[in-house]
């Protein structure tokens, strides 16, 4: 229907065009608003993919179609409210199937364009995998009318500016549009460092200079590893308006009804997940809430965030715990944080097995003791000998997984055969930043379950303490 739209528009303008004087240079205005313009029940719908790619030292891909949905609550003078549908699906599943992922959240986009949610919820692009809340479909820009050559600066806490410039006008998705295009970051980008990784991030928007709104927004993330040039992971996010829509009475209503409802299950379900042997009773009656309004209620789209609510409930009716995923975005800067999900990857092995890699995942049901050290390292040795006394003392619950920053292969075996280390030891500088090694070593420990417990920078006797005692808190005994 958009594209129908689009086409009668081009199509009026060329017949307008006949009939209209051609204007003379000096009245050809060569600036545009590129401020969304939204009403009370409007739905913009954006589909498109998602694809990560890690390098040749950690092998990890991603690859998923993403659909957003923004339905306007109220305009506002000042402002708009909306709430936001962001969905994952599996490249190949089925057009029906549900969402391996979904999370709605509430925004506001005031008047300049700029995005905010409550505070315990970040809109900070992640520096890996897909994002689960989007919201680059609105920019934030000047108050004044764009022009070519433009150029202005937007900022985000804890990360460099990102600095934005106008392009001229391009086709994208049928019609003539505005293209913007931002760039940030990382100061190592152009200056390499051997202790820091780099990253660098453009943010492509094609805008309509009709209504405002982005038609094609496009999001390419790099990162290298420190003192390599040589990008280790790449993501490409890429998705299209597909429809834009105003529901009247019912319809709006409908949705509006169910995200509410969305809502109501998701704070209800907030404090019986971490600790689900507490609510049995709490547990089985919001099943039968959930599976009552899924039966008798029409669905909507937003029918995908209840649907996420069940899931996760259902887990907690078995026993597990679920931890509240997605709560934020990791950013680009930031380290993995204890009470989160450990990153899963897959790394080449230097000692191990034999099998040629080692993934997080394969351990799943002992905890995990992450060792992140460089061989040469003054501090290696002795701290490698605490991580064979743990492996060999609580191997039945613990397994330790040595991951060198350095690719001197030499040096890790001459290093493994001194101190007779017998934990699998595997390639780790691709690991640097979604594990924020900053600097060596770095210790990670994750439960059975995959959250983080601790992390710890630096070597030192408390450091060893500190191992234990968290271990003892929730090993079995």
């Amino acid at each position: 229907m958009l594209a129908t739209f689009c086409l009668f528009g081009l199509a009026l303008s060329a017949s307008q065009a006949v009939t209209r004087p051609a204007p003379s240079p000096a009245s050809v205005r060569a600036d545009w608003v590129i401020t969304p313009r939204l009403t009370r029940g409007q739905e913009l719908v954006y589909r498109g993919t998602f694809n990560e790619e890690a390098g040749s030292r950690v092998q990890n891909q991603h690859d998923y179609r993403i659909e957003v949905r923004y339905f306007v609550l109220e305009v506002q003078p000042k402002g708009t409210d909306l709430v936001v549908l962001t969905a994952l699906h599996d490249r190949q599943a089925a057009a029906r199937d549900s969402a391996r992922a979904a999370r709605l959240e509430r925004i506001r986009l005031d008047l300049a364009g700029r995005v905010s949610a409550d505070q315990a919820v970040s809109l900070a692009v992640p520096s890996e995998g897909a994002p689960t809340v989007e919201v680059g479909a609105f920019l934030e820009v000047p108050r004044s009318r764009a022009s070519t050559g433009q150029g202005w600066e937007t900022s985000e806490s804890g990360r460099p500016v990102m600095a934005w410039s106008v392009g001229g006008t391009e086709m994208a998705a049928g019609q003539s549009c505005v293209k913007i295009v931002g760039i940030q970051q990382s100061d190592e980008w152009d200056h390499p460092r051997a202790d820091r990784p780099a990253w660098k991030r453009v943010e492509t928007v094609w805008s309509s200079p009709r209504t405002g709104l982005a038609v094609r927004v496009e999001r390419v993330i790099e990162q290298r590893e420190p003192a390599r040039i040589e990008v280790a992971r790449r993501s490409t996010l890429r998705y299209e308006l597909d429809s834009d829509l105003t529901y009247p009475g019912r319809l709006a209503d409908d949705r509006r009804s169910e995200v509410q409802q969305a809502f109501a299950f998701r704070d209800a379900a907030r404090p019986m997940l971490s600790e689900p042997g507490k609510y049995p009773r709490q547990i089985a009656a919001l099943q039968k809430r959930i599976a009552a309004h899924v039966e008798s209620q029409p669905p909507t789209p937003y029918r995908e965030a209840v649907l996420a609510v069940r899931r996760q409930i259902e887990a907690a009716a078995r026993g597990e715990v679920v931890p509240m995923q997605h709560e934020t975005s990791r950013p680009i800067t930031s380290t993995v944080a204890v009470g989160e999900p450990a990153p899963d990857f897959v790394a080449t092995e230097i000692t191990g097995s034999g099998s040629g890699s080692g993934r997080l995942g394969k351990w799943k049901g002992k905890a995990v003791l992450l060792v992140f050290y460089n061989p040469s390292s003054f501090t290696a040795p002795e701290m490698l000998r605490f991580a064979q006394d743990l492996s060999a003392s609580m191997n039945r619950n613990v397994q330790v997984v040595g991951l060198s920053v350095s690719d001197d292969t030499a040096a890790v075996l001459k290093q493994r055969d001194a101190l007779k280390l017998t934990f699998p030891i595997l390639h780790g500088g691709g690991l640097r930043v979604s594990y924020g090694v900053d600097s060596t070593p770095r210790l990670v420990l994750i439960d059975a379950g995959g959250v983080v417990r601790g992390a710890y920078t630096g070597w030192g006797h408390e450091t060893a303490d500190d191992v234990l005692n968290e271990l003892r808190r929730w090993l079995p005994r």
